[in-house]
């Protein structure tokens, strides 16, 4: 039997009720605030350079299977997604959904491994009160 992944499972459930509705900037702009409230949750807990470091690694690695990724970047202040906006334009939206995902589901399964799930719980909350903003969405259901 697999071992259940309870940050897939969070990341699966968060998406349910928007997944495959969304336009390229609007599923941007939902993976970045889920980012930025999980980057302000760690922060907290972690601070600025070992989250850093984290987020980098993360990206490395999302980046290794999904080269769009690299444009994004990672600062002081969290992961930036200025240059991501313009580089998915041509990117097939369910292929930008699944790299996304990954990222959330990656950066949840590293900062619990390394906090032995200490955080996990209120990342996790933290992720689920990210929704979809009616004015982010152009073109699809919410």
């Amino acid at each position: 039997m697999p071992e259940r992944n309870i940050h897939s499972e969070t990341v699966r459930a968060w998406r349910d009720c928007w997944a495959g509705t969304l336009s390229h900037e609007a599923l941007v702009n939902v993976y970045e605030r889920a980012l930025d409230a999980l980057w302000r949750r760690a922060h907290m807990s972690l601070g600025e350079i070992t989250l850093m470091a984290i987020v980098d690694r993360v990206l490395h690695d999302g980046t290794g299977k999904f080269p769009h990724l690299a444009a994004l970047k990672v600062e002081t202040s969290g992961v930036q997604f200025g240059a991501l906006r313009v580089a998915v334009q041509g990117v097939d939206l369910a292929l930008l959904d699944e790299s996304l995902a990954f990222l959330v589901v990656e950066l949840l399964r590293v900062l619990g491994t390394l906090t032995g799930e200490i955080l996990s719980p209120g990342l996790h909350a933290e992720l689920s009160k990210v929704r979809v903003h009616p004015v982010d969405d152009k073109g699809g259901k919410v």
